[in-house]
């Protein structure tokens, strides 16, 4: 059975031209691809794990530059060992609700 990373890198964005284009700069901004990588209902969720906690928040600080891009709407580094140490850098999942 396939377990879970316990330190995880996710990022949400619009599936759409300008969304499309953000996905590219991230994957070209950085060197391992994401474990995971689906679209649902207009957003593409990717995620990256990692075995260390510290490897996972400097792998997610890479990604604060795309931050203000309107198209990216979450961006956290998750930490399943201990939930409030896990940094959410931006979540607008309920912006628009």
């Amino acid at each position: 059975m396939y377990k879970l990373p316990d330190y995880d890198v996710i990022v949400w964005l619009y599936c759409n031209k300008f969304g499309k284009k953000l996905e590219e700069e991230i994957l070209s901004s950085i060197n391992i691809m994401p474990y995971e990588s689906f679209e649902s209902d207009g957003v593409l969720d990717m995620h990256w794990g990692f075995d260390d906690w510290e490897e996972a928040v400097q792998f997610s600080k890479k990604l604060k530059n795309f931050i203000n891009n309107p198209s990216l709407i979450l961006l956290k580094a998750s930490n399943l060992k201990n939930m409030d140490a896990s940094i959410t850098y931006k979540d607008e999942r309920t912006k628009n609700s």
